[in-house]
């Protein structure tokens, strides 16, 4: 309805897609790889969920950047379990420009 409140307030209606997903060792399986030199990790509150899918001890990840701000457990989780990882935390970054629709707070993750 064109006249509904909704759309005199410019909202759009939301879309729902579903789509393949697997677990990152698997497409790493794939591609016969073993080794990423840079894996960016933003998806709004589970990256700690797919951190801890990953088999550490099959896969070589040299620096991880991990949004940390929208996740259930907080900074310190994704501290503690990366640390327990043989991570080690080598920046916290924050940059906000709404301008530019930027906004990041991240963890910049390097390998021990």
């Amino acid at each position: 309805d064109p006249d509904s409140p909704a759309k005199k307030s410019g909202a759009t209606s939301s879309v729902v897609s579903e789509v393949p997903c697997f677990p990152f060792h698997s497409i790493m399986l794939a591609l016969n790889q073993t080794k990423v030199d840079y894996f960016s990790l933003d998806v709004e509150g589970f990256e700690l969920d797919i951190l801890r899918t990953i088999p550490y001890d099959k896969v070589d990840i040299t620096t991880f950047s991990v949004e940390f701000v929208h996740g259930r457990e907080g900074g310190p989780a994704y501290l503690k379990y990366m640390s327990e990882n043989g991570y080690r935390m080598d920046k916290e970054l924050h940059e906000h420009n709404h301008a530019m629709a930027i906004n990041l707070d991240d963890y910049i993750f390097v390998k021990n």
